[in-house]
């Protein structure tokens, strides 16, 4: 293997240093089985530039491949269905469209939200629009090819921090905001089809399970990972994953197994759940030397997971394998979870 776990590796993960941005989110692309998109921002985003790294796994080594720096920090990237070298920005209240084979190539500003935008997401299914979610308490529907947006859903009391497509429906998809409560919405109406409080504090993240419709799963700042049954009445969860020490910034599926979560968290741990085992953790890593916030599956390697944090780190490596923590991030004098954790 080529990526991960050959016999030639020399080191048990991948490691690279976003200095001086802090990591946001991290993905996988879609298109080429090495190729890695980390969001970061300066001052761990509360003010400053941002930038999108695009990395690629080459001799078991990230090799930074291009960048592009935003006047304000990003929280997120998606890419393109469509086009393989198109990136999704979400930087400060816009997002933007680039062309990472082109290091200077803005295709698009899509400019409506209010304040930050922390989440986009492409559709899957149709492969021509992506949803933005933001602080402004909406979600709106874009297509790339117009500077408008399709539609736009406000019914959040909060913060929407993040908006999935479902991998199986191209019409609905879920977001989950700071008023505690998930809402799965169909496009061709203007009012969520489902609404449910899902957590008694904010909710930061969420995923569809690929391989069993109807299936989602939430992570909250109340420390907890839940999966959620939403096809009966009331909605009910199937399982509660409780193993983080303090807030649970993001949550991901597994691409090739319906058992498999994984989880990143403000207390600077991964940790792989198994749906179908007694004891559910599978792994539990705390390599990140500050929140870890950024999370994702490589499509084409099972079982390859990277992660990202305020440290300005990024790490890959395979489940199951040992990960060694290459510490903070040297340039700074203090990380935020030092501040704000006591």
């Amino acid at each position: 293997d080529r990526y991960m776990g050959g016999a030639h590796m020399q080191k048990p993960q991948l490691f690279f240093r976003t200095t001086p941005f802090h990591g946001y989110s991290v993905k996988f692309s879609p298109h080429v089985g090495g190729a890695l998109a980390v969001a970061s921002a300066q001052n761990f985003g509360v003010q400053g530039q941002g930038r999108v790294h695009i990395l690629a796994i080459v001799e078991n080594q990230f090799r930074p491949l291009a960048s592009y720096t935003t006047e304000d920090g990003v929280f997120d990237v998606a890419w393109s269905e469509v086009f393989p070298n198109h990136v999704f920005i979400a930087t400060g209240d816009k997002v933007l469209l680039w062309n990472a084979g082109d290091r200077n190539a803005q295709l698009g500003v899509f400019a409506e939200h209010t304040q930050e935008v922390y989440g986009v997401d492409w559709n899957i299914k149709t492969k021509d629009t992506f949803i933005t979610a933001s602080w402004d308490g909406s979600i709106k529907w874009w297509s790339p090819n117009q500077q408008t947006s399709l539609r736009t859903f406000s019914e959040h009391a909060g913060s929407v921090y993040q908006a999935k497509w479902a991998p199986h429906d191209a019409h609905t998809f879920a977001s989950v905001s700071g008023d505690r409560t998930l809402k799965v919405w169909d496009v061709r109406t203007e009012r969520a089809v489902l609404t449910f409080a899902a957590h008694p504090l904010d909710i930061l993240s969420c995923d569809w399970n690929k391989y069993r419709p109807g299936t989602i799963v939430s992570a909250s700042v109340d420390k907890t990972v839940k999966v959620w049954d939403i096809r009966g009445a009331p909605v009910r969860p199937l399982k509660e994953f409780t193993g983080h020490s303090l807030a649970v910034r993001r949550v991901v599926c597994s691409p090739h197994n319906a058992d498999i979560v994984a989880s990143t968290s403000y207390d600077r741990a991964v940790i792989v759940w198994n749906m179908a085992t007694p004891n559910p953790v599978l792994q539990h890593t705390a390599h990140h030397a500050d929140f870890a916030t950024g999370l994702d599956f490589n499509l084409f390697v099972e079982g390859q997971i990277a992660s990202c944090a305020f440290d300005a780190g990024v790490y890959a490596w395979k489940l199951g394998e040992p990960v060694t923590s290459f510490g903070a991030d040297p340039t700074n004098q203090v990380s935020l979870q030092t501040m704000v954790v006591k």
